[in-house]
């Protein structure tokens, strides 16, 4: 049983945390930093961030092995049923696959995040839902209920909302770096499918991973091992494709550069390590604590907070502060969008009962 002040620790940690590494992410994109040709100019690498993400969820393993988060069982507890199917090091290789997932669908997340404020971006995120239940539909061949298609088409007009407001807000000042209509496309675009990746990554995690008896934060700091290990090859190919950044894709080499040159980026990215680690473990115990319905509730709390953060310190610190959010002609689809999407999971979830559907688990 996991006392009260457990459980709290665990939830606040799980939303201040969460709120803390979008905003970090954010944060670090609008720093002025010199490059390599002394120009100052916006640390923009997104896929450095994931890079970075991907340390975080390394550290994960040392707690672990301190023995943070494992359940504490008898001898006459212990059951056939909790020994793992296969052997520790093919666990490992399995971990490989969602871990690609997770890379490419961070990358292409961060890189929406530059061309949209973090409220938008973390909305945004709640359309992984759909993506979820459609490859569990089409592809897996799983029968949802008639208020799960509810839930699932009350999220599709949450996200259209969220869409929407983004491109009719395009024609007002906002804060921060000041994007095309194209490419506010763009970054809805990027999110959009960084979320039918991860939703792909849930999937293939019940799949290959079903066998894979594992402690959850063994398996989430194997999964940053593996990020680490694929950045050996992916910073070279985003070195060798041409782009923006000093004629690459992404120039790690001057990202690093960045980094060890200014203290504050430094201090920026160490705080962003602590407080995605200790989300990572805060995730884990809420789902072990709670279940899979309060870790959707607590993520649309993560979604709104984020955005009443950003209005605060565009009105109540400074106004010429980057990564802070404007209320605009045209967000009032947003808080729209906000509350479809909460009611779209809800639904989903059977947090929300319609009693025009039947079908539900019995409590």
């Amino acid at each position: 049983m996991v006392s009260m002040q457990t459980k709290i620790a665990c939830v606040a940690g799980l939303v201040v945390f969460g709120c803390l590494n979008t905003i970090c992410s954010k944060i670090q994109f609008t720093m002025v930093v010199e490059g390599f040709d002394g120009t100052p100019k916006n640390f923009e690498k997104p896929f450095f961030a994931t890079f970075t993400m991907f340390v975080a969820m390394t550290v994960v393993l040392f707690y672990h092995l301190a023995g943070v988060g494992r359940p504490k069982k008898s001898d006459n507890q212990q059951t056939l049923l909790d020994e793992p199917k296969i052997s520790e090091f093919k666990a490992f290789m399995l971990i490989s696959v969602p871990a690609t997932f997770d890379l490419l669908a961070t990358g292409l997340m961060l890189w929406g995040l530059l061309l949209m404020s973090a409220s938008i971006y973390q909305m945004l995120r709640g359309s992984m839902i759909i993506f979820s239940s459609l490859i569990r539909t089409f592809v897996f061949g799983k029968v949802l209920t008639k208020f799960e298609w509810c839930g699932v088409l009350i999220c599709v007009g949450g996200i259209t909302a969220v869409g929407a407001s983004t491109i009719l807000n395009q024609g007002f000042q906002q804060p921060g770096k000041q994007v095309s209509v194209a490419e506010s496309y763009l970054g809805i675009f990027l999110v959009i499918i960084a979320q039918v990746l991860q939703a792909g990554q849930m999937v293939v995690e019940e799949k290959l991973l079903k066998d894979v008896k594992l402690p959850p934060l063994q398996i989430v700091g194997y999964e940053g091992l593996w990020g680490l290990l694929e950045f050996m090859v992916v910073f070279p190919v985003l070195q060798a494709l041409p782009g923006s950044d000093n004629g690459h894709f992404e120039d790690y080499k001057e990202s690093f550069y960045m980094v060890y040159n200014s203290w504050d980026l430094k201090m920026l990215i160490l705080v962003y390590l602590f407080s995605c680690s200790t989300m990572n473990i805060s995730s884990v115990m809420v789902t072990y604590a709670f279940n899979a319905i309060h870790r959707t509730m607590l993520e649309a709390t993560r979604t709104s907070a984020i955005w009443i953060v950003g209005l605060t310190v565009h009105y109540y610190v400074s106004s010429t502060i980057a990564f802070g959010e404007k209320w605009l002609p045209f967000s009032w689809m947003e808080a729209m969008g906000f509350v479809l999407l909460l009611v779209g999971q809800a639904t989903y979830g059977q947090v929300i009962r319609w009693p025009c559907f039947s079908g539900y688990d019995e409590k």
